[in-house]
C-alpha cells in the first residue's frame, strides 16, 4: 500500500533544496504517468524499470514557504504497483546522502540502486544495474531525465540508454528558463552546449530559416531536440503533444516543456492522457 501523503511531505531535517512552486506541477504529471505506466505495464512485461537522471535529494521546499514537497523517486517508490526495480542517479553527494537515508526509512523493501556522479559520464554504470532481459524475461524501463538547465544532460547520454534497452523518456526541456534567456552565449560559433545537447551541429544551419526565428529560439531548439529523439526511432507526431510549464505567479512567465518520447502509440497515448488528467488538478496521490 502507499504510504500517506502526510509522511512524505513531513520536515524530516533532511536537506530539501527549495524550489518554485510550479515545480508541483511537474512533479504531479510525472508521478501520474510513473504510476499509469507502472500498473498498465505490470502484466504485459516480466520486469520495470525506473531510471532517474537527475535524482535529487527525494524532497524539496517550497520557495518563501515551509511546504515540503516529495521528488520524483519518492513518488514514483510510492506508486500503487511499484516498479521492479530503480536507479538513481545524482551528481551531489549531499543529495545522495539524503535520499539514501529517505528511501532506507520509508521504502527499505524496494530495490533502488544509487548512483552517485553525473549521468553523462556514468551512463555505463547506469546500465549496468539495469538485468540483461532476454526473450524469456522480457524488460521495459521508464526514464526521466529532468534536468536543471541544457548542459546537464548530453544527447549521447539519451542516445546509449535507448540503444542498450527497450526505453520510455520523459524528458525536461528548459526551453525558456535556460536556453530562451541565453541565445547570445549558445549561439556563438565557439560554444557547444547545444551541439552536445542536440547530439548534432546542423541546428545552427536550421536556426537561419526565418520560420524557425519565429517560433523563439527556446521553442526551436525544444522542437531541434524533439526531432532528435525521432531519430532514434521514437515517436514523434506534434510539438502540441509536449507539455508547456509556467511560472504559475506574477506574470505566468513560461519556463520549460515536458517531452514524452516512446516506440509505441500505447506509451504516447499514456502520455496524452496524462496532460489531459492534470490539467484541472486532479490526481492519482
Amino acid at each position: 500500500m502507499p504510504i500517506p501523503e502526510a509522511e512524505l511531505t513531513k520536515d524530516d531535517g533532511l536537506i530539501a533544496p527549495e524550489v518554485g512552486l510550479w515545480a508541483t506541477t511537474k512533479h504531479r504529471k510525472i508521478a501520474y504517468y510513473s504510476s499509469l505506466f507502472a500498473t498498465s505495464m505490470k502484466k504485459k512485461w516480466d520486469f520495470r524499470v525506473y531510471i532517474d537522471l537527475f535524482a535529487g535529494s527525494g524532497k524539496a521546499r517550497i520557495r518563501d514557504t515551509q511546504k515540503i514537497i516529495p521528488g520524483s523517486p519518492l513518488r514514483a517508490l510510492n506508486t500503487i504497483d511499484p516498479f521492479n526495480k530503480y536507479i538513481f542517479c545524482e551528481k551531489s553527494s549531499e543529495n545522495m546522502d539524503a535520499l539514501k537515508q529517505r528511501v532506507k526509512s520509508l521504502f527499505e523493501d524496494k530495490d533502488c540502486s544509487f548512483i552517485l556522479g553525473d549521468a553523462n559520464i556514468c551512463t555505463e554504470d547506469i546500465l549496468k544495474a539495469i538485468p540483461p532481459f532476454t526473450k524469456k524475461f522480457r524488460g521495459l524501463s521508464f526514464c526521466l531525465a529532468d534536468p536543471y538547465k541544457m548542459g546537464d544532460l548530453h544527447f549521447d547520454t539519451i542516445r546509449k540508454i535507448a540503444a542498450y534497452i527497450y526505453v520510455d523518456f520523459l524528458i525536461l526541456i528548459p526551453s525558456y528558463m535556460d536556453i530562451n534567456r541565453n541565445p547570445r552565449i549558445y549561439l556563438k560559433a565557439s560554444n557547444q552546449y547545444i551541439d552536445n545537447y542536440l547530439g548534432t551541429a546542423t541546428w545552427r544551419h536550421h536556426w537561419m530559416d526565418i520560420n524557425s526565428k519565429k517560433k523563439g529560439f527556446g521553442a526551436f531548439i525544444a522542437e531541434e531536440f524533439c526531432k532528435q529523439i525521432k531519430s532514434l526511432g521514437y515517436l514523434y507526431e506534434s510539438f502540441s503533444d509536449l507539455e508547456l510549464v509556467r511560472m504559475e505567479t506574477g506574470k505566468n512567465l513560461p519556463l520549460y516543456h515536458l517531452a514524452f518520447f516512446s516506440r509505441n502509440e500505447l506509451g504516447l497515448k499514456f502520455w496524452r492522457t496524462t496532460k489531459k488528467s492534470t490539467s484541472d488538478q486532479r490526481t492519482l496521490w
